[in-house]
């Protein structure tokens, strides 16, 4: 768990820097680009996080572990920088189920009707 939480962190930071130079001081300057960060590749964390942001909204970031199968959803102040933990969830089980809320057809619905059709 450890591991993972090293690379929320560094995920997290990475998001509220990225979107505080964005916004700082309206455009930014035609330069040489910026140096990578980057780690050692036996210390790259694994996952991956998807940034959604609506004008006026909070900044969501949504964290995925795959080693766990863990999923994390940030929420980041667009005044302030501060990181709020908004949900977070094993969704192992979750991904066992073969629909959920589902409405007609279903999967297997959709399968015995193909397979009827071809005559299997």
């Amino acid at each position: 768990m450890q591991y993972a939480s090293r690379w929320i962190v560094v995920a997290l930071a990475l998001l509220v820097t990225g979107s505080w130079i964005g916004h700082a001081g309206g455009q930014q300057q035609p330069g040489p680009p910026a140096p990578k960060a980057s780690l050692p590749s036996d210390e790259l964390p694994p996952g991956c996080l998807q940034v959604v942001s609506e004008p006026g909204g909070p900044i969501a970031a949504v964290v995925y572990d795959p080693q766990q199968q863990v999923l994390g959803v940030y929420h980041v102040d667009r005044a302030t920088g501060a990181i709020e933990l908004k949900s977070i969830r094993q969704i192992s089980q979750d991904l066992k189920l073969l629909h959920y809320q589902g409405k007609e057809p279903l999967p297997e619905d959709i399968r015995n009707a193909l397979q009827g059709a071809r005559g299997q």
